[in-house]
């Protein structure tokens, strides 16, 4: 097991000039994921990210100065859940980081963000093949829900 984290751990948001490492850590999860599909989309989905903060918003994770990592959050209004939803569109932390709890530590953080933005609740989802996603989104109080998401290209 590696040793647990010795520095503080933070969300910093990302600022358009730090693009191209934002994109390195983006290319990084799709290859774990084995998404190669979703690649070919990378260069657009970071211009409309920066184009829109009040939809989305990335951040690094940060252990002390080192960048470790990335998540976005994305707002939507769900009627159901009253209000405000924000969801982890993506969480990524390099591999030498992980299992030392760096995931929690940075839901706590996101939680923080949540409630600072008055959010209703906080969604996120994984792939099925990704079992160590689902414990971690398990073990930090997420439930599964009963939706099964389907999508379409505009």
């Amino acid at each position: 097991m590696s040793k647990p984290f010795q520095k503080s751990i933070e969300l910093v948001k990302v600022n358009p000039q730090e693009s191209e490492l934002l994109k390195d850590y983006i290319e990084a999860l799709y290859r774990f994921e084995g998404d190669f599909e979703a690649i070919v989309n990378i260069e657009e989905g970071l211009k409309s990210l920066f184009r829109n903060e009040a939809l989305a918003t990335p951040y690094f994770i940060k252990e002390g100065q080192d960048k470790i990592g990335y998540v976005i959050l994305t707002r939507y209004h769900s009627v159901e859940k009253g209000g405000l939803t924000i969801y982890i569109d993506e969480l990524y932390v390099e591999e030498r980081f992980r299992r030392r709890g760096v995931g929690k530590t940075i839901l706590d953080e996101i939680v923080k963000v949540a409630q600072k933005e008055k959010a209703k609740a906080l969604w996120a989802n994984t792939e099925h093949n990704n079992p160590g996603a689902q414990l971690f989104f398990k073990k930090t109080g997420f439930r599964q829900n009963r939706y099964l998401n389907f999508e379409r290209a505009v």
